[in-house]
């Protein structure tokens, strides 16, 4: 409930064009075991942002999957694995920033996919 009511204090202030980006996972989408709670509280942040992006057409909505990253809850998520060989989370970075900096449509998105192709740069 807190990026709603987030979100409706801060829509008076957001001009056309401003971004709102909501963080996401594929969890929200691909069910894994013991990632209930996780998963379900994205599949709602998503179908929020789905929603905002709707209503609100004249800003840019944007659901973005950092991916797998080398963190202690992807460790402790897959206890025996060894995640040292996923990217670290600063990887996802320039991705995130190309949605601030773009001219993208909303939607969904792979942060690590948006450096790779460039798409939408200004």
């Amino acid at each position: 409930l807190a990026p709603l009511r987030l979100t409706q204090l801060l829509l008076s202030h957001l001009r056309p064009g401003a971004r709102i980006v909501a963080v996401t996972s594929d969890a929200a989408v691909e069910a894994y075991e013991g990632w209930g709670g996780y998963g379900s509280s994205k599949a709602a942040l998503e179908q929020l942002a789905a929603v905002l992006a709707t209503e609100l057409p004249a800003l840019r909505v944007y659901r973005v999957d950092p991916g797998d990253m080398n963190t202690r809850m992807q460790a402790d998520a897959f206890p025996g694995e060894d995640v040292s060989d996923r990217p670290p989370p600063e990887d996802s970075v320039p991705g995130l920033l190309r949605l601030l900096d773009g001219d993208l449509p909303s939607g969904r998105y792979q942060a690590r996919a948006l450096v790779a192709t460039r798409v939408g740069v200004r």
